[in-house]
């Protein structure tokens, strides 16, 4: 007879663990700018090397630290937190989740419609999305800073969009696709051209990252080929960030500068992907090497969704007159100390320095153990299928995978979607100690969920 392929007996995507997800890229990156001799950074990034083994030291320790800290928080309690229960669906207010995701659609496509709107009012005609087309020079740059410009609160206000993403997938889950798949197409679609007008990669990737993270986690493998083809996806994923980025840097630099320069395009952009985690731990380790980082009046990284956001930032400055620079300002200074020592054209800071810059090697440390904390934590209830995991771990695996070249869960981008669903939670949970509010929208759709796979 036949053996019946069972997903769970087979483990999860171990990709998928924070541990691994935050170790990789980091230690590669690590690896790489180390090896890379000092006539390489002056020659393909018009950089000094600041990364020595001494950085590489402190970045190993960053991530033994930091996996250290998810092993401790997503540690069992009792055995029986080690598979999903069955009712799981029970815990979560679904009619909420219908409720937030809808808000948070509508927030979305205002933001975006008045931000385009702002934008045609400003100049962006067709003719301007012909020219980028076409790689005119000076096109990007033109539609970014005189017809896209940042708009406070209504930019920010775009950002919505990951909570249609990461409520969409568990909600189609529940009520199924054809319910939710169009507000999802919706939102990719709006990010799409607005990474392509704005010159915005992350606009897409911060999309696309939390709903493969938890499509994979709603949707195990019925296969064993299918399981195998997950399992392999840190094989075929760089190849696909790889084409990605071809695509994107082909409009915004290529035919527009460096096609005069460069001989090869595939070899070009060899090597501005590589230039950008390898430049942003360079830079991390410039900013670490100076002994006051803060006396050069920039902002604490790890606090810039802070002083970034709307109204607060005008008042740091009178209460906190030593760290209290505005943004703007600490930009500057930024990237006065780039030209002078580094490359502002790759102006990535390093997450992984970061923390460490702001608080001392020993502040850095404790800061990297507790986001592993953290998101061992709430990896653990990922896999539980409890609302923390399933709303907040898709989109903090997103600075996992991103932390050697930006500290992405500080950026003030993130900020709109985390408080949002952070707020949601609270009400969510709420339904755990009693199963009141389980409507019919959830009672239409309670059967046994497959087992988890994340």
């Amino acid at each position: 007879m036949r053996q019946v392929y069972n997903p769970a007996a087979n483990g999860g995507a171990w990709w998928l663990h924070p541990a691994v997800a935050f170790s990789m890229p980091v230690v590669i990156a690590g690896i790489t700018a180390y090896c890379t001799d000092y006539s390489s950074y002056s020659r393909f990034w018009r950089t000094q090397k600041y990364f020595d083994l001494s950085c590489l030291g402190l970045l190993l320790g960053v991530v033994v630290i930091f996996a250290v800290g998810c092993l401790l928080g997503g540690a069992r309690r009792r055995e029986s937190a080690s598979h999903p229960p069955a009712e799981w669906k029970l815990d979560v207010r679904w009619q909420l989740v219908r409720m937030l995701f809808n808000l948070s659609f509508a927030l979305t496509l205002v933001a975006y419609f008045i931000w385009f709107g702002i934008a045609i009012k400003n100049g962006l005609r067709p003719g301007v999305i012909f020219e980028i087309l076409h790689s005119s020079a000076g096109a990007t740059s033109d539609a970014v800073n005189e017809h896209l410009k940042t708009i406070p609160g209504v930019t920010t206000g775009t950002q919505f969009g990951l909570v249609v993403i990461t409520l969409g997938v568990p909600l189609a889950a529940v009520i199924g696709w054809r319910r939710v798949r169009w507000q999802m197409l919706a939102v990719f679609g709006l990010a799409f051209i607005r990474s392509f007008l704005n010159s915005e990669r992350l606009a897409i990737i911060e999309l696309l990252v939390p709903f493969i993270v938890s499509f994979i986690s709603f949707n195990p493998p019925r296969t064993r080929r299918r399981h195998r083809l997950i399992q392999a996806t840190p094989v075929f994923g760089p190849i696909v960030l790889f084409l990605f980025f071809a695509g994107a840097e082909y409009f915004r630099s290529w035919t527009i500068f460096y096609s005069q320069r460069e001989s090869s395009f595939w070899g070009f952009i060899g090597l501005r992907l590589m230039g950008y985690y390898t430049t942003a731990l360079n830079n991390g380790a410039l900013l670490w090497r100076a002994s006051k980082p803060l006396s050069y009046g920039l902002e604490p990284v790890t606090l810039d969704f802070i002083f970034r956001f709307p109204f607060v930032n005008q008042l740091l400055p009178s209460v906190l007159p030593f760290f209290g620079v505005p943004a703007q300002v600490s930009d500057y200074r930024y990237d006065a100390l780039l030209q002078a020592a580094a490359n502002p054209e790759l102006n990535n800071p390093s997450g992984v320095f970061g923390p460490i810059v702001d608080y001392g090697v020993a502040g850095g440390l404790l800061y990297w153990f507790l986001c592993g904390l953290l998101c061992g934590y709430l990896y653990k209830q990922l896999r539980l299928r409890r609302p923390a995991g399933m709303f907040l771990y898709p989109l903090l695996y997103v600075g996992l995978v991103e932390a050697a070249r930006i500290l992405y869960w500080a950026e003030g981008r993130l900020f709109p979607a985390m408080f949002l669903l952070v707020v949601g939670i609270l009400f969510f949970l709420s339904n755990r100690r009693s199963r009141k509010g389980f409507g019919p929208l959830q009672q239409a759709n309670s059967v046994p969920a497959p087992s988890l796979t994340a």
